[in-house]
């Protein structure tokens, strides 16, 4: 029982990236780990190698600002109450029915979808400069590390060894082949 149709949405280049790239179980995996570790919000990950993977290189402070507190407005107040409900019907909720439970549960995660669109909606329109294409492989590579680091220390001050496992994880998804050795957020752990 679908509730909503995507095609109430424009064409967005970014949500068929995140939908491709997060559609990788190591993706997906490592950011749910960081969502729950960290409270980061997985679109802004998503976003913020998205911004470089397609040619627009490094988002500005004003950028990331933007789109970090948009996000966190949006998770809060629609899409952790969403989850928060979705997860709670998994359980045994007794004395109501589990099946009715488990079909209402369905209508929830489709809600909960539909708002993690929604807010890719709007993180893309935060961007108003095209892609250059005039990027290589490599570059994008940096810039998007540099993208996640500079989301990072914006939400948190501590990044650990699982924090940067789980990044080199999604990273490496994004940009297969690519040494992330050369890059700044990576580099130096891993040498």
């Amino acid at each position: 029982m679908a509730i909503y149709s995507s095609a109430v949405f424009p064409p967005s280049q970014l949500w068929d990236y995140a939908v491709k790239l997060y559609n990788n179980p190591e993706v997906s995996a490592a950011c749910l780990r960081l969502q729950d570790r960290r409270g980061l919000d997985v679109n802004m990950l998503l976003f913020s190698v998205w911004v470089a993977a397609s040619g627009r290189g490094r988002l500005t402070d004003a950028e990331m600002i933007a789109g970090i507190e948009a996000g966190a407005r949006w998770q809060a107040d629609v899409v952790a109450p969403l989850r928060h409900v979705r997860r709670y019907l998994k359980g045994d909720i007794a004395p109501a029915d589990n099946r009715l439970a488990a079909e209402l549960g369905r209508g929830i995660s489709d809600s909960e979808l539909f708002a993690e669109h929604m807010e890719l909606q709007f993180l893309n329109e935060i961007l108003t400069r095209p892609a250059t294409g005039s990027f290589g492989a490599a570059e994008r590579g940096e810039a998007a590390a540099d993208n996640l680091a500079a989301y990072l220390g914006h939400v948190t001050r501590d990044i650990s060894r699982d924090d940067l496992s789980d990044l080199l994880q999604i990273w490496q998804q994004a940009f297969p082949g690519a040494d992330p050795r050369l890059t700044g957020l990576f580099g130096p752990s891993l040498q």
